[in-house]
This record gives structure tokens, sequence and C-alpha cells, in this order.
């Protein structure tokens, strides 16, 4: 299966996201989407928790980090060592109050779930993390109390779920009805639309945040737009790149705020971004590139 990095190099898109970074700084800033019931936004280009994070590599993870705050940008997932590892880059470039970070915390004994949100803030230099949630679909319900105390004692922002897979939404849609999550994450994309269709509009109707994983499909996406064209059409909605035409269709769905993009590539990052700047396609567009993908 063709990478993206050989896709990019085949259609020619590594020279265009290498001049993008001129072209991103003469732009105002990345669209920013407010969460629910608040004053706060997100940008709508976040940074999914990438290898150079996983591998503490901080040189290469503080390269991708500064172009992502360069270009406006403020969502960061990460889970396990990227904790710190973003925490620390973010400290030294002063910049922990830019940073709007998502972090992963299993339910155990109050004790222990408190002491690891306080070592995690103070390594991210914050007084209180940006948002928690679990992968745990099971047993969130049953320990959604530990979250909630947590969020009551000021040592978490917000709270919620992060989970992959349609046949999950139904449990996630009850749990968004019931008032139990401030943020949900899931996947949705032009190759995974299912979201779509009952479980984004519920968020909306709830007053529930929602961050989109795999916009990409793990990289499945780029070899099946390989050696196409990026359609004429896509220029309407200042599109300019088929990372960007994925990037687009998901955040013109309004219940969006932040769509994760995992790379440890700065040109891939550069390209991303593009995305939250410019237009954002109509129904009757994004409904066309639906029908491009799904005809591939």
């Amino acid at each position: 299966m063709i990478n993206r990095r050989e896709f990019l190099n085949y259609s020619g898109l590594t020279a265009l996201t290498a001049a993008m970074p001129v072209l991103a700084a003469e732009r105002e800033k990345i669209l920013p989407r407010l969460i629910p019931g608040t004053s706060e936004s997100l940008p709508v280009i976040g940074l999914g928790s990438s290898g150079s994070f996983r591998d503490e590599d901080l040189t290469a993870a503080g390269r991708l980090l500064d172009i992502f705050l360069e270009h406006g940008g403020g969502y960061v997932d990460a889970g396990g060592v990227s904790r710190m590892s973003v925490g620390s880059i973010a400290q030294s470039r002063n910049a922990s109050d830019q940073l709007f970070i998502g972090n992963y915390l299993d339910p155990r004994r109050m004790t222990a779930m408190r002491s690891e949100a306080g070592n995690v803030a103070k390594g991210q230099g914050k007084a209180a993390l940006d948002l928690v949630h679990t992968r745990g679909l099971a047993g969130y319900r049953e320990n959604h109390g530990l979250y909630l105390q947590l969020k009551e004692e000021g040592l978490v922002r917000y709270i919620g779920i992060a989970r992959s897979g349609a046949q999950n939404f139904d449990t996630i849609g009850q749990l968004v009805v019931d008032g139990l999550v401030d943020f949900i994450q899931v996947n949705y994309s032009l190759v995974e639309p299912e979201a779509a269709e009952r479980l984004l509009p519920l968020a909306a109707d709830n007053g529930v945040a929602v961050n989109i994983n795999r916009p990409f499909i793990n990289g499945q996406y780029f070899g099946m737009v390989s050696g196409l064209q990026l359609p004429e059409w896509a220029a309407e909605f200042d599109c300019e790149s088929w990372a960007q035409f994925s990037l687009k269709f998901i955040v013109a769905n309004p219940a969006v705020n932040c769509v994760l993009t995992e790379t440890a590539d700065p040109k891939h990052a550069i390209d991303n971004l593009g995305a939250g700047y410019g237009g954002l396609p109509d129904l009757a567009t994004q409904k066309k590139m639906l029908e491009l993908i799904k005809g591939l």
C-alpha cells in the first residue's frame, strides 16, 4: 500500500507543502470553533499523538509543535509518555496556555487518579488538565463518578470518551444524551461517514464537543486517491491537496470542533493545517465529495 510520503512525491504535492509556510503565514488564523456552552474555542485542525511524541524524540516533536504553534494550532492529543513530551516542549516555549491538551486517564482508585492528574498537569504547566478521556467505553458509565470528581475538584476541566468504530456509536450516543460527557472523540471521514447520520447531530443537540480521529483511515485514504488529479471544483472551497480534501469535508460538519491529524513530518503538518483556512464545502459539494470517494 502506498504511504503518504510516497503519495506526495508521486503527485507533486511535496513542492506545494514546502511552499505553504509562507502562504499560511499570510492568512489570519485557523478557523476556530466554540466548545458548546462556553466562550472557549478550538482551532479546527489538531495534532494526534504522533510517533515523535510517543518515542520522546523532543527534537522532532519540538519542530512539529513549533510549526503547529506558528500557524495557530491549539489542540494536541496526548496519551502515555506523549503527555509529558508535549508538556515539556510546551513549557520550554512558554506555550502551555496556548495549547489545549487532550489526555487519557483510565479509572482506578480515586487517590491514584487524583495523583496522576496532578502530576501530568504539573508536567504540562497547567493548573488543571484541559481534557481527560478514556478509550474504555465499557466501563465509562460505571466509573463516571471518578471523572466527575476530578472535574469538581478542579483537577480537570472537561471529561469524555474516545473510541472509534461505528459499532460503538449507539453506546456513545446514549452517554451524550444522558449528559455524562463534555467531549467525544470518534471517527468520521469521507471513507467512514456514518457518524453524521445520528451521533454528530446528537452531540450538537446536547451541547457536547466532538473531536474526530482517523481522517485518513491510517493512511488508506491516500492509497485510494493515488494517481488521481484533485478535481478542479476543489478550488471553490480553497482546497489545495487531497489531505485538505478529506479534512475540509470533516470540518464542514458544524458539530465537529477539531479533527486530529497524526504525523511526524513537518511538511504533512503544514499541509494539514492548510485545511483550517479559507472556505468549506457546502452540503451539495459534500455530497459530491462523498460520491467521488465512494466511486473509487
